[in-house]
């Protein structure tokens, strides 16, 4: 990855980190690494843990930030999110996952983007 890739990556999770505190959330991990991914913020939103994928773009040239949230990199979170539940012996916590889409200056938030199938995992 490039470096100007990493600056924007960053800059996009902090924006996204200050966004979700000014919409109540608390920020409890940033950069959760698991063996089976990453889970860019993991927070709290009134009693429920949030997995939260952040995708920054300067453009739309390929394609909206959420797009990028594919089938795959959802089944990587899914196992991430349940490692970190485990881990933290959370598993009993109601929990989602949310994308934060931020093109330019536009900051938007996509709440329950996906669903985890509890039967399939």
């Amino acid at each position: 990855m490039s470096l100007l890739r990493k600056i924007l990556g960053r800059s996009g999770e902090d924006r996204a980190a200050k966004y979700l505190a000014d919409q109540g959330y608390v920020v409890l991990e940033r950069n959760y690494r698991a063996p089976h991914g990453e889970i860019d913020l993991v927070a709290m939103d009134k009693g429920t843990v949030v997995f939260v994928e952040v995708k920054t773009r300067t453009t739309d040239a390929y394609g909206k930030p959420e797009l990028a949230v594919n089938p795959r990199k959802q089944d990587h979170m899914i196992k991430a999110a349940l490692g970190y539940l485990k881990y933290k012996r959370l598993h009993q916590m109601p929990c989602r996952f949310d994308i934060v889409a931020i093109r330019g200056e536009q900051v938007e938030l996509i709440r329950n983007a996906f669903e985890m199938e509890r039967g399939g995992y």
